[in-house]
């Protein structure tokens, strides 16, 4: 289904200018400049707001332990949703554009920010947090863009009858939005990992949508996505200057389930985002053993040599993805940032490459 139609029956005319045409690229790369310019722009005062209101963590995977301001997915929340608003409705004023989806991915994000803020502020139990961020897909609901199909790679395709179409945007959607949402969440805890790994998923993603030229929303998604989580590495990465926090991890992610979903591209975001398997197949093993506070305190006292390397403290080497590769070789924090995202560039790599098979 295309985001352009034609004009409406209620006399207006579109005027053929090809910088408002979102079918050719250019609203993609200014949905992108606008959510990375924003964020730019917007995360240096936040971080300030922060400190001044004492919204502080610390950065426990160093030996000073020193404060970095926290809450920093706000920014992206903002540059997320005003890119996408300015850029489509720069279209709908010109011209003529199927605004629906856009408002169905804002309102993803934006509801999964809310559950993440509440997590920030207070603290949600996991499986509590697992269920309710579900609620944030039904938005998706509203535009429910058919057919109900699965792509999967060498043309094959898991189509739903029309009578189970409901259980596709019943069950489906809602544990795809969460899984994925929670999944970019349990990832997260180094400095630049958390937004660099939606960076580079929603990267793959926006690459595999401009090849296979899904619709135009699709490739807006996930370039406003891009943007803001190239923005927030600029101030997440090593040594940090803001921590994303909830309301970014799990908004961003719930936004990259949104655009999957909208552009039928399911099964090749999950390929994006194979690494995050690991987390959280150890949620639900260690979670089901009664297990997951003894894990929950590991990953926020890891051991720390004199030379800064990281490794996992003892008995403790497969809470997380990260801990299995320190157990093996520790490492600095950056070196195991670095390992991590080579690992999600792995996996996005391999979803393009079936994606356009």
């Amino acid at each position: 289904m295309s985001a352009i139609g034609p004009s409406s029956s209620s006399g207006q005319h579109a005027l053929a200018l090809p910088f408002t045409d979102l079918s050719d690229g250019i609203g993609s790369l200014l949905a992108l400049l606008l959510s990375f310019g924003l964020v730019v722009v917007l995360m240096p005062p936040l971080i300030r707001k922060m400190h001044a209101g004492g919204m502080v963590g610390q950065d426990v995977n160093k030996a000073s332990r020193t404060t970095v301001a926290e809450l920093g997915g706000i920014a992206a929340l903002f540059a997320f949703s005003i890119s996408l608003s300015l850029v489509v409705g720069l279209q709908k004023l010109i011209g003529n554009v199927a605004e629906p989806p856009f408002l169905a991915a804002i309102s993803v994000f934006f509801m999964a920010s809310m559950i993440g803020l509440i997590d920030d502020i207070s603290g949600i139990k996991q499986r509590l947090k697992a269920i309710v961020v579900g609620f944030a897909a039904l938005p998706l609901l509203l535009v429910h863009l058919g057919p109900e199909i699965i792509d999967l790679p060498f043309g094959f395709s898991i189509a739903f009858a029309p009578g189970l179409y409901l259980l596709y945007w019943l069950v489906f959607v809602p544990i795809g939005v969460t899984g994925v949402a929670n999944a970019m969440n349990m990832s997260a805890g180094y400095k630049g990992l958390e937004s660099g790994q939606i960076a580079i998923v929603s990267g793959s993603l926006f690459a595999l949508a401009t090849l296979r030229q899904s619709a135009d929303f699709a490739t807006l998604i996930f370039a406003a996505l891009l943007g803001c989580s190239l923005g927030l590495y600029l101030f997440n990465r090593f040594p940090a200057h803001v921590f994303i926090g909830d309301i970014g991890t799990l908004g961003l992610g719930a936004a990259f389930a949104a655009g999957a979903i909208l552009g039928h591209l399911e099964f090749y975001g999950l390929i994006a985002i194979a690494p995050a398997f690991y987390e959280a197949g150890a949620t639900l093993y260690f979670g089901l053993s009664g297990r997951n506070g003894e894990r929950k305190h590991a990953c926020r006292n890891p051991v720390l040599d004199p030379s800064g390397r990281l490794s996992p403290p003892r008995g403790a080497g497969r809470y997380t993805l990260a801990y299995l590769i320190l157990s093996h070789h520790p490492m600095t924090e950056r070196n195991l940032v670095r390992t991590l995202l080579v690992l999600y560039l792995v996996s996005g790599i391999l979803a393009v490459a079936l994606g356009v098979s």
